[in-house]
Parts: structure tokens; sequence; C-alpha cells
């Protein structure tokens, strides 16, 4: 009897390690496609036509905040909020395409690499972004796809259960930049989800969730 509860110790140690190695690996791989991308981005060109005065530049940022599952429903007593840190790296390639009044619009590909959930879960997104800039301000949408490897948040309470933000959403966000020399800090929020709700369903098949929302501050710098 003694021999089988050691061997089940065993077993179930070997296990555990087995995940926490899997888990490492797939972190490593998302590190790696991230700073791919990044570069990607950073090195990415449009056609002259849509040159302006002023230069292209790569902005590279670090960001922390909190996110919710269903941050956006408005049931609060059936969908408490449960806030949880996040953190993440956004990268943009901008290229000024037109002067719209005193400021510049620009457009251009962007990438992220995020840890949500308490920073437990990564995700990886990219897409275009699109921003206003006014002197030392600027204003950027961004608009893509997301990728996490698990789901986001499982939401239980009376009369209401969602199994969370399902693997695969659209992302969107919008920040605010301040600049200050070649640094500048933002805030901003994002959203995922799978677009059900929406009449879109991006993650067809994936079932119904209410959401995904980040608030955040992050710094950054312009290349």
């Amino acid at each position: 009897m003694r021999e089988e509860k050691g061997l089940h110790h065993v077993v179930s140690g070997e296990s555990v390690t087995g995940a926490s190695l899997s888990l490492q690996n797939l972190a490593r791989r998302i590190v790696v496609a991230t700073v791919w991308m990044v570069i990607l981005a950073t090195t990415a060109v449009v056609p002259s036509a849509l040159a302006h005065p002023h230069e292209a530049h790569t902005d590279v940022e670090f960001r922390l905040g909190a996110g919710v599952v269903c941050g956006t429903c408005i049931d609060r007593e059936t969908s408490p909020w449960r806030g949880k840190a996040t953190a993440q790296i956004f990268a943009d390639r901008l290229f000024p395409v037109a002067s719209i009044g005193e400021g510049t619009f620009e457009i251009g590909p962007y990438v992220k690499g995020a840890l949500l959930d308490g920073m437990n879960i990564p995700q990886i997104g990219g897409g275009v972004a699109a921003g206003y800039q006014l002197g030392k301000y600027e204003a950027l949408v961004n608009v893509g796809a997301a990728y996490a490897p698990e789901r986001i948040g499982e939401v239980r309470s009376t009369g209401f259960s969602s199994p969370g933000q399902t693997k695969h959403t659209y992302d969107l966000g919008f920040t605010l930049r301040y600049t200050i020399q070649r640094y500048f800090l933002s805030v901003g929020y994002q959203h995922n989800s799978n677009g059900r709700d929406l009449g879109v369903n991006f993650a067809g098949g994936k079932g119904a969730n209410h959401g995904y929302d980040n608030v955040f501050a992050g710094v950054g710098i312009h290349f």
C-alpha cells in the first residue's frame, strides 16, 4: 500500500512538472512571436504616395492596468466586477497620411503581447492603428485580432454564469498619449470579445461571452 501511494505521488509530481514545462514552453513561444511581430511592425513600409513631410515613427510602450470580465455589463448584481492586474507591451509603426487642421492623421500596423487575468494568461494580438497627433498630444485607435491559449475569467454568481472570455477575439483599443521629448505617457481602454453580442461572432462556434475590458496607464518611447 505504501509503495502504491509513493508511486502515485511520483506520477503526480511528474504530471505537475510536465505541465509546468509545457506552460514555460508556451510562454517562451509567445514572447518570441511577439518579438518577431514587433520587428515586422518597425520595418513595415507603405506606398510613397501616402508620404507626408512629417516622418514615420515607431512607438514602443509598456502598460500596466486592471482587467475584468463583463466590464461593460449593465447588471452589476448578476455580473460583479472582479478586477485583476494586467501588463502588456504595445508597439506600432505609424505613417503620416494627411494634415487635418493643425494636426496630422497617421496610420500603420501594431502588435502587442500581454499578460491578463492577474498576469496569469498570455495574449498576443495585432492589427491596424490610426492616430491623430496635435502638438504633444496623440489620440490612437487600434482595431485587430487577438489570441490567448486559455479562456480568460469565469463568472459565476446567483442567477448568472459565464464560461469566460473566448480564446480568439477581436481587439479594440483607445489610447491618449502625451509626449515629453522622445518619451510619452499614456492612458487608455481596451476591449476583447468574439462579437457575438454585436451579431459579428468573430470566433464562430465558440459560444457567447461578455467580453474582457481593460484600463491601463503606460510609458513609452518614440523611435
